[in-house]
């Protein structure tokens, strides 16, 4: 099995989320539906985060980009660079 491909933005925040038993069995057909669309996003938070643009798009009436404009941009600096070197393994000698 290959590992999924990173697809979650660096800049999220972790949080968490508590769940019915019915809860989880909604998250789990939408994935198994979206596994049978060949979908690749399947994941619990995939399917949340899909809701939540949803409901703020058809109750709140707001777009992605009026809430990107709202949202402050932090200016992202250059990672330093380190002086570590990484050493080789050494070889067995026998």
């Amino acid at each position: 099995m290959s590992p999924r491909e990173k697809h979650i933005p660096e800049g999220a925040k972790r949080t968490s989320v508590c769940l019915t038993a019915q809860e989880s069995a909604v998250i789990h057909w939408i994935s198994e539906v979206r596994r049978a669309k060949k979908d690749k996003r399947t994941t619990t938070n995939d399917i949340l985060v899909d809701a939540l643009w949803y409901f703020l798009e058809k109750n709140e009436g707001k777009t992605r980009e009026q809430i990107s404009a709202m949202v402050p941009t932090v200016p992202r600096t250059e990672p330093v660079q380190s002086n570590i070197t990484t050493m080789p393994k050494p070889r067995n000698r026998r």
